[in-house]
């Protein structure tokens, strides 16, 4: 149960991190909400709750 509560808590860090450089700067906030965060956080959640290689490299795919 604290694992999913913390997966949500850096996934919400991640689109609260982005919303605050968007206010400061357009620009700033649309380089790094392109960056590939979301993929990045599935590939590492997947990679620990121990998934199999297979399924990881499909997503990444």
């Amino acid at each position: 149960m604290y694992y999913l509560i913390i997966k949500y808590g850096i996934t919400a860090a991640v689109v609260v991190l982005v919303s605050e450089f968007a206010k400061r700067s357009d620009r700033l906030g649309a380089l790094i909400a392109s960056l590939p965060l979301v993929t990045v956080l599935t590939l590492c959640w997947l990679y620990l709750e121990k998934q199999p290689a297979d399924k990881i490299a499909n997503h990444a795919y």
